[in-house]
């Protein structure tokens, strides 16, 4: 069992998590959440970026974590995801021409990115094409990560994406083709998994503050009585004679298109991976009304994203009852072996 913990540092919070894994069960032994100092990781002052170390020193001290070892993810929108086909090649091939495959799909010079990849599925037929999941991070981001977390005191032994650590987090190698939707503050994550694998990624510059925003400037309030209308009243129709949830609608309408678009790309480009489901996670997925609204415009079968939905009840996860979607990213990046 690994002494790491998850290191989710969100654009409004700071989530820790460790999770014990033994004969067979997964327990939390610790979480902790504060909020995100101004200006973010996407900051580029060290003065901002050391108080996201100090931050995160706290949200490890709140939770009692003693290891110094941790896993960070990467904001999704920084890194460039994309499942490619290649030939059927042979893993030694594969290694050689990653490479140059990847020019033709990242935005910048090959030497300036870290560069994974992961073979998703090589057909039996010869003649028949491969998928690989291609990931590159640019180096400046990843150094970045890993000075915030030396600056707290921690050693960043590991750095996925968002979307990988949602997969794990989210998803079992028997469950279908699923669009996970993470709802973040400032932009909605949208993911298709299937059997843990990644096989698709969108970054929508649209979350939970465009949704409160719009609050502010039809009602002309204050940004946290306008949150408080957000939370109260959500989509729901029967609330403040609906006029929240009209308000709020066509925000939503951009993410439904892009789901809607992302069923079809699962269609048209990753073999047996019908999408009949989508999981939404995040601050943003407990807008009241938002799983109604979802089945309704997508006709797919809609639930809360649960981390801990086979943990074992006791300690932490009784304490902390539904608010797991919070700690997804950082739950699955602890659960990484």
């Amino acid at each position: 069992m690994s002494d790491r913990f998850g290191l989710d540092i969100g654009r409004s919070f700071i989530k820790v998590a460790k999770v014990d894994i033994a004969g067979g069960k997964k327990i939390l032994s610790a979480a902790s959440i504060v909020p995100t100092p101004a200006g973010g990781v996407q900051s580029e002052s060290t003065v901002d970026l050391d108080k996201i170390s100090e931050s995160i020193k706290t949200a490890v001290g709140n939770a009692k974590i003693e290891s110094d070892k941790c896993a960070v993810s990467l904001v999704e929108s920084q890194v460039v995801t994309r499942l490619i086909q290649l030939p059927n090649l042979t893993d030694k091939e594969l290694s050689a021409a990653i490479n140059w495959e990847a020019e033709q799909y990242v935005p910048l010079p090959i030497k300036d990115v870290t560069l994974q990849y992961k073979l998703i599925n090589r057909p039996q037929n010869a003649t028949d094409k491969m998928d690989v999941l291609l990931i590159a991070a640019p180096k400046r981001i990843v150094q970045k990560y890993l000075n915030i977390a030396k600056g707290a005191g921690l050693h960043a032994d590991v750095i996925e994406t968002e979307s990988t650590a949602l997969a794990r987090a989210l998803t079992r190698a028997s469950d279908p083709a699923t669009i996970i939707v993470s709802m973040g503050a400032l932009s909605t994550e949208l993911i298709i998994a299937q059997a843990g694998n990644v096989l698709f990624t969108r970054s929508i510059a649209s979350g939970g503050f465009n949704l409160t925003r719009a609050i502010m400037a039809e009602f002309n309030l204050p940004q946290q009585q306008a949150e408080d209308y957000k939370h109260t009243y959500g989509i729901l129709e029967d609330k403040l004679s609906g006029k929240v949830a009209a308000i709020l609608k066509p925000i939503l309408d951009i993410i439904i298109s892009e789901i809607l678009k992302a069923v079809e790309y699962s269609r048209s480009h990753v073999a047996n991976s019908q999408v009949v489901r989508v999981v939404i996670c995040g601050g943003g997925a407990f807008l009241p009304g938002l799983s109604e609204f979802l089945v309704e415009r997508t006709s797919l079968e809609v639930s809360l994203g649960d981390p801990w939905f086979d943990f074992e009840k006791k300690g932490l996860v009784t304490k902390l009852a539904g608010q797991g979607s919070l700690y997804a990213v950082s739950c699955g990046l602890a659960m990484r072996v």
